[in-house]
C-alpha cells in the first residue's frame, strides 16, 4: 500500500494577523491505497465533511508520499 496526500486549492484561511489575505492549499487528508484513485475513494469515504463542506473532487491535487 501507498500512502498519498489529498490537497486542493479551494476555499481559503484566515492569518493569525486577519488582515492580511493568504493564498494557500486546504489538506484533506493523508490515506493509504494501492493508487492514488483507491485512495481518493477511502478519503471521501471516510471523511464526508469534505463532500459536505463543498469541496470538489475533481479539484483535489494528490501527491504520493516516499
Amino acid at each position: 500500500m501507498n500512502e498519498y496526500i489529498f490537497y486542493t486549492t479551494e476555499g481559503q484561511t484566515i492569518a493569525p494577523k486577519e488582515e492580511y489575505e493568504v493564498e494557500n492549499c486546504q489538506m484533506l487528508g493523508i490515506v493509504s491505497g494501492k493508487d492514488a484513485h483507491e485512495a481518493k475513494e477511502s478519503l471521501l469515504k471516510n471523511n464526508p465533511w469534505i463532500s459536505e463542506a463543498g469541496f470538489s473532487p475533481g479539484k483535489f491535487l494528490c501527491r504520493q508520499l516516499a
